[in-house]
């Protein structure tokens, strides 16, 4: 299984920054960006040859970009180009504000950890990088791919993709993750408690308070806008920390039972809920479900667990036992008035999760799979499975 990880450099050029080469590489990159991406959309053509064939020459001359970095312009601006075609909301044309600028390895740049060395308008330029052991060193045996060069709040940085092939292990048991707004429910009757998305509802609640008292003025008032933004960056990062760890913790469990991990698949979710009220689809978006699921996948891919993903019809509502239709108990408690099981909702719906994924692991064995169940075979699904 191959997997892939994005490495942040802070960077460090030699000399005045705001006169460096690489700033002026920057300004000419996003230039060439815009000029290819509207062409694009001017003439709708996105063909590569066209375009190489069309404007390379004026990127190499008017932009005065070297030839591997109007390549990149190329392909970048045809990318923009067909992501601005394809939304049905466009405005009247792609707008491109961030200075960045493509790289890639061994051609117009090269990486060695510590410094890299970057191809600009006048020839290549060594910079230092801010190499971090507890961050960076794990990935010192991966391979370097493609890099992004980015200028954000002031500051240069470099994004560096690297790869590595990991194998996954055959699997033993199933482990059912549950995910609810409150918590995380494994099968195996852990229970991670999740305060997260409730704080980050309540940083945006706050961010609603302040535009409601300054209804005309909060886009231009500077005091108001920094906050507005920091209170915003907050709820990002509280939200990126919690996943992360949940995501941690989640992988130790699968790991020291050696199972795969079972999820459900959520995808649409927001789509079937818009007839909802504001404050109940706000919280679904602060929920954040598919950024955890992300980086619960990714978790287990870097450490060689192997992942599934189930549907999630009915899992809290049927009976993991004899597949009968539960009952409302009390609280969240569910009783199946066939067999007489009880237990809580969510550690139910864990359990029905895991039974679907060992089901999927004899419909498709092979662990380097994201394996996934329809609806139908969640029919086939026997019903002597325990619990």
């Amino acid at each position: 299984m191959r997997v892939r990880a994005t490495l942040t450099f802070a960077v460090a050029p030699e000399g005045d920054t705001t006169l460096s080469p690489i700033l002026e590489t920057l300004y000419a990159f996003r230039g060439a960006v815009r000029y290819v991406a509207w062409w694009c959309v001017e003439n709708r053509v996105v063909s590569l040859s066209r375009v190489h064939k069309s404007l390379y020459k004026a990127l190499k001359g008017k932009h005065k970009l070297p030839a591997r970095l109007a390549l990149d312009a190329i392909r970048q601006g045809i990318w923009i180009a067909k992501g601005w075609l394809r939304n049905p909301r466009r405005g009247r044309r792609p707008v491109i504000k961030r200075l960045w600028m493509v790289l890639t390895p061994r051609q117009s740049y090269t990486f060695s950890w510590t410094e890299a060395s970057i191809l600009t308008l006048n020839g290549r330029v060594r910079v230092g990088l801010v190499y971090v052991e507890r961050w960076h060193g794990r990935y010192r045996d991966w391979r370097i791919k493609e890099g992004k060069l980015l200028l954000r709040d002031g500051k240069l940085l470099l994004h560096v993709t690297v790869e590595k092939d990991i194998e996954t292990y055959k699997p033993r048991d199933v482990l059912g993750v549950d995910i609810n707004y409150s918590n995380v429910t494994l099968s195996s009757g852990i229970r991670i408690e999740v305060k997260t998305f409730k704080r980050a509802y309540s940083l945006k609640r706050q961010i609603e308070a302040i535009q409601r008292r300054h209804p005309r003025g909060w886009r231009f008032i500077p005091q108001v806008r920094r906050r507005i933004k920091m209170l915003g960056r907050k709820m990002h990062n509280v939200i990126r920390d919690a996943c992360w760890k949940i995501a941690n913790e989640v992988v130790k469990h699968a790991l020291a039972s050696e199972s795969a991990i079972a999820l459900e698949d959520l995808n649409g979710l927001r789509n079937r809920v818009r007839d909802k009220p504001r404050d109940w689809r706000l919280k679904l978006a602060l929920f954040a479900y598919s950024k955890l699921q992300w980086a619960i996948e990714w978790k287990a891919r870097q450490h060689g667990v192997p992942i599934i993903k189930v549907p999630s019809k009915g899992t809290s509502s049927i009976c993991p036992r004899c597949r009968g239709q539960l009952k409302r108990d009390y609280g969240r408690t569910l009783r199946c008035p066939y067999c007489g099981l009880m237990g809580d909702r969510d550690h139910i719906a864990s359990l029905n999760i895991r039974m679907r994924g060992a089901q999927a692991t004899l419909i498709a064995p092979d662990p380097d799979d994201t394996t996934r169940m329809d609806e139908g075979e969640v029919g086939k699904l026997g019903a002597g499975f325990s619990p």
